[in-house]
């Protein structure tokens, strides 16, 4: 799939305690002993994880005769089982009734380490299964003017509930964890999208420099409202602002390459245009991409067109790119720089897609385009 979608569900019926598969563990120590901190390097964890039964009904379910037990135990009354199969990872849960078995993309592991596993997600918040490598846990709702961080409690390497904040807009949580042993115990910081784990965020500044995810909090909360974020979540999320600067009539705009990759190396690319005008902003979508190298490292430059409308009621044509791009070109009209604008009706009475865009860059180079 392009991004993870819902995952695979399968009911269970019951199976008894008949003799089954049984799972294997890695040792308490192993991510010590190791410089790959992947899945492969977690202790099981969670007071069933003696329970073999238990465990055997849930790789039956899977339909595995082994696989790695990852937590076995009670979360706010349910039973739950996570296993780990290559380049899978199974959540097994009993409530009372049926077993239920999801089937996800293991996540890669990352340069401190995997994120996460959610464990359960309810209305009251969800918990999470950390890394065995990490120490503390704050967590804050993509709302307010910066992150109003709490710590988190971690019990046994489950969290206490993180609530997200209610609304129609995506409100998070963001997850900051630190790891002490780890890359000099320098905190990361994640984005809960749903899905098996919380996607690693990354915001990239207009200009070259060290910003790190939070940097652009405001960011991440616009772009809470403006997307569709995909069902199954991501594994890593960037919010690279690549433009910013006049609009016309006094606006002021900031253009956003949203990038989300899942853990196959599958990625959805969304243009978002925010802009300022009297104290009140919005935001417009303005063109998706799929299975691209767009606003990667792969391919560092961008320009993106929309039609605006600015507060007088009047139209535009806008497009803007990043820095490696030197010329615009709108239907065959070059302006040199990064920013170019055209007045124009209506985009109902006007061709539906747009004014012909493109743009040049640096010998050789390729600039995609989002409009």
């Amino acid at each position: 799939p392009l991004l993870p979608g819902t995952p695979e569900v399968v009911a269970v019926g019951e199976a008894g305690d008949r003799p089954g598969p049984a799972a294997v563990s890695a040792a308490p120590d192993a991510w010590r002993r190791s410089t790959e901190l992947d899945l492969s390097t977690w202790q099981p964890r969670g007071a069933l994880t003696g329970d073999a039964a238990l465990v055997a009904r849930a790789l039956r379910a899977w339909g595995r005769p082994t696989g790695q037990l990852l937590y076995a135990g009670r979360v706010d009354g349910v039973t739950v089982v996570l296993a780990r199969d290559g380049e899978q990872v199974a959540r097994y849960t009993e409530a009372g009734g049926p077993g239920r078995l999801e089937v996800f993309t293991a996540p890669r592991a990352r340069h401190d380490g995997a994120p996460p596993l959610t464990l359960r997600a309810t209305a009251a918040g969800s918990r999470y299964l950390v890394p065995p490598w990490v120490r503390e846990m704050s967590a804050a709702p993509l709302s307010g003017r910066s992150p109003a961080w709490r710590a988190v409690g971690i019990e046994d390497g489950v969290t206490a509930p993180v609530p997200a904040a209610g609304g129609r807009c995506h409100r998070g949580p963001v997850l900051r964890l630190r790891a002490p042993e780890i890359t000099s115990g320098l905190p990361y910081t994640m984005l809960d999208l749903g899905g098996i784990s919380p996607a690693e965020a990354r915001y990239r500044p207009p200009a070259p420099s060290k910003a790190g995810a939070l940097d652009g909090f405001g960011v991440w909360k616009g772009l809470g409202c403006a997307v569709e974020w995909p069902a199954g979540g991501a594994e890593v999320a960037t919010a690279w602002e690549f433009w910013r600067g006049a609009l016309p009539e006094g606006a002021r705009g900031r253009w956003i390459c949203l990038r989300l990759a899942d853990a196959r190396g599958g990625s959805l690319v969304r243009g978002v245009l925010f802009t300022t005008h009297g104290g009140r902003t919005s935001a417009q979508r303005t063109g998706d991409r799929t299975g691209t190298w767009d606003c990667s490292r792969l391919r560092r430059d961008v320009v993106a067109g929309a039609w605006w409308r600015a507060p007088s009621g009047r139209h535009y044509y806008v497009a803007a790119g990043s820095r490696g791009v030197a010329r615009i070109t709108l239907d065959g009209r070059a302006t040199p720089g990064r920013y170019a604008a055209t007045r124009t009706r209506a985009p109902a009475l006007s061709a539906p897609g747009g004014p012909a865009l493109s743009a040049a860059g640096g010998p050789g180079q390729e600039v995609a385009v989002l409009h």
